[in-house]
């Protein structure tokens, strides 16, 4: 989408939600948004990556958590959502008048779930943070694409091998657990197949 069409960005729901759900929790990642828009991971990536072209959010690492943020330019846009609806609807509807206390760290999203559900998400984003890493110094040392599927390829089976582990979990998965998942499956399947 073209700079100059941003407005058309917030003319479809999921956006404008994600962006007020951001708003909301003031510090998220992409899987809570994910859940909280009732959308894809893979849909939400996409709005995110929107969003961050237009400098609305911002993304910032920490350890192994990718979180985002409103940027200065998110907050005027949220404020000016905020008075499309209180003019379309007369008021705001509930939870958008207040952001959120606190933002969710990586350690209480893992002290909340059962055993199964936070060891697989252990499993899950120590992989990804390999597979972005090796990938990372592939590209930095110039390596071309049949090193690079070479070299991340072995990963598909970890991959498979996470899946086998949530689907023949007795205990039940977190969400947050299964969109992490899903997550990492496509930014392999991305990583592997640029060209």
């Amino acid at each position: 989408m073209p700079k100059e069409y941003a407005e058309n960005l917030f003319l479809q729901e999921k956006p404008t939600l994600a962006l007020m759900a951001i708003w909301a929790f003031e510090r998220t990642y992409a899987s809570v948004i994910t859940k909280e828009i009732s959308s894809t991971f893979a849909h939400t990536t996409k709005i995110l990556s929107k969003m961050e072209e237009h400098g609305l959010v911002k993304f910032t690492v920490e350890g192994r958590i990718k979180y985002v943020e409103l940027t200065e330019q998110g907050q005027k846009v949220v404020e000016a959502l905020k008075d499309l609806i209180i003019a379309l609807e007369g008021k705001l509807p509930e939870g958008y008048d207040h952001p959120a206390s606190a933002t969710i760290s990586y350690e209480e999203l893992i002290k909340d779930m059962n055993q199964a559900s936070a060891v697989i998400y252990e499993k899950i984003v120590g992989l990804r943070t390999k597979i972005e890493s090796i990938y990372k110094d592939l590209i930095k040392n110039g390596a071309d694409m049949e090193t690079i599927k070479r070299k991340l390829g072995p990963f598909s089976r970890d991959i498979t091998k996470i899946g086998n582990l949530i689907d023949e979990s007795e205990d039940p998965i977190r969400d947050e657990v299964i969109i992490a998942y899903h997550d990492t499956e496509d930014v392999f399947d991305t990583l592997i197949r640029k060209d």
